[in-house]
């Protein structure tokens, strides 16, 4: 259960999925370690000076480094916090109103009314929410092509709620990861 860095199957996926969000630089500022348990392999990130200090010490010793950005299997599932810190291109987003955010960030789903801009998805896509500031407050599912949102009636779910920000504060699947 201790960290160690990840297995060239693992950086592959790991690779593939930071080109798919733009954020081929991420492993130029910062280095991965992955954390296996029973049923999942946890991604986490840290610093280049912290991973070179760990490298130094003993490997069983060292348990939990670092932020937790998702889990790696035959792809990367992102958490809140890595879809914080890789997500900076606008592709896969979704910008709400205030109304849509504070329902958002309380476990419901997001309207077509509470859409402000779009990116570029497709239908049943995995698409991140964002405030009316870019902030990202959770991951969705699209239920519809970006294009499409524009037309469907007001009242119409778009967003299917994935997870949210507003997890920590219900105690709901903590740290879970899409």
């Amino acid at each position: 259960m201790a960290l160690r860095e990840p297995n060239k199957k693992e950086l592959k996926v790991i690779k593939k999925a930071l080109s798919y969000f733009d954020s081929k630089s991420f492993l130029e500022k910062y280095s991965v370690f992955v954390k296996e348990g029973e049923d999942r392999k946890e991604l986490f990130a840290l610093s280049k000076d912290l991973a070179e200090f760990l490298k130094k010490l003993d490997p069983d010793i060292i348990y939990n480094a670092g932020i937790k950005v998702g889990e790696v299997g035959r792809r990367l599932r992102l958490s809140l916090e890595g879809s914080f810190w890789l997500v900076r291109k606008d592709k896969k987003k979704v910008w709400v109103n205030e109304r849509g955010e504070m329902l958002f960030l309380y476990g419901r789903d997001i309207f077509s009314s509470s859409v402000i801009k779009a990116g570029d998805f497709g239908e049943n896509e995995v698409v991140f929410v964002s405030n009316k500031h870019g902030d990202i407050i959770g991951i969705g599912k699209s239920r519809f092509p970006a294009e499409k949102i524009w037309d469907v009636d007001p009242d119409r779910v778009v967003i299917e709620n994935l997870t949210d920000r507003g997890e920590y504060i219900r105690h709901v699947r903590l740290y879970e990861s899409f």
